[in-house]
């Protein structure tokens, strides 16, 4: 399929309008009582919101098992991290459905009112706190990439765009900074998504044709 490689595109889209619906949620340490009235009030927007990001998920795991591919057919990749990058975007997918459950569960039981504040200052910090899955995911998956492209003589990605996969893999996995890189790994995405489709539509061999046609010459 030409198109993909828009599939990271997309679910770099929806993450993006996912999070921003989110909105400002109640922080970690927030009373039971403010978390009740915060997804009381914001039902359905968080509703709405988890919906995209289950759908970013689906979308992630199409992205990460295309690139895998990709990356499998370069010859330098040592035959073995394509499937880092598919098991990272796995992970990113998982995360991002666990998070979903996590926040799908916190506006059910706000309208229970059986439900007690310290369950839901419980829940909440959990939720808050649930970042590390989706966030490594994003970061092996990079990393994967990058390492399997950085070096190789052909390859289906730009040198710099694999070493930059490599430099925001290493810089998500460190604290205080891996949210910025995260973010910047979202952008890596878009960039990667979008030249691998021109690339497609194009007709430009990738892996191990386009090594097949140096060779040749």
């Amino acid at each position: 399929m030409r198109i993909a490689p828009l599939t990271g595109l997309v679910a770099v889209a929806l993450t993006l309008v996912a999070f921003l619906l989110f909105g400002d949620t109640p922080d970690y340490d927030a009373t039971g009582s403010q978390v009740r009235a915060f997804y009381i009030d914001h039902e359905a927007q968080t509703g709405v919101s988890l919906y995209l990001l289950v759908l970013a998920a689906v979308f992630f795991v199409f992205f990460a098992a295309h690139l895998a591919s990709v990356v499998r057919d370069v010859p330098a990749s040592g035959g073995w991290l394509h499937r880092v990058v598919l098991g990272g975007g796995l992970l990113l997918a998982i995360g991002f459905l666990t998070g979903a459950g996590l926040m799908l569960a916190l506006v059910d039981l706000a309208d229970e009112p059986t439900a007690s504040g310290p369950a839901l200052q419980a829940l909440n910090a959990l939720n808050e706190n649930f970042y590390i899955p989706f966030v490594g995911g994003m970061g092996l998956m990079l990393l994967g990439a990058g390492l399997a492209t950085a070096r190789a003589a052909v390859s289906p990605l730009p040198r710099w765009l694999a070493s930059a996969a490599v430099v925001i893999g290493v810089l998500v996995f460190i604290p205080w900074v891996g949210f910025f890189a995260f973010m910047a790994a979202g952008l890596w995405v878009v960039v990667t998504s979008v030249l691998l489709t021109r690339r497609a539509q194009g007709g430009t061999p990738t892996g191990t044709e386009t090594a097949g046609t140096a060779a040749r010459r």
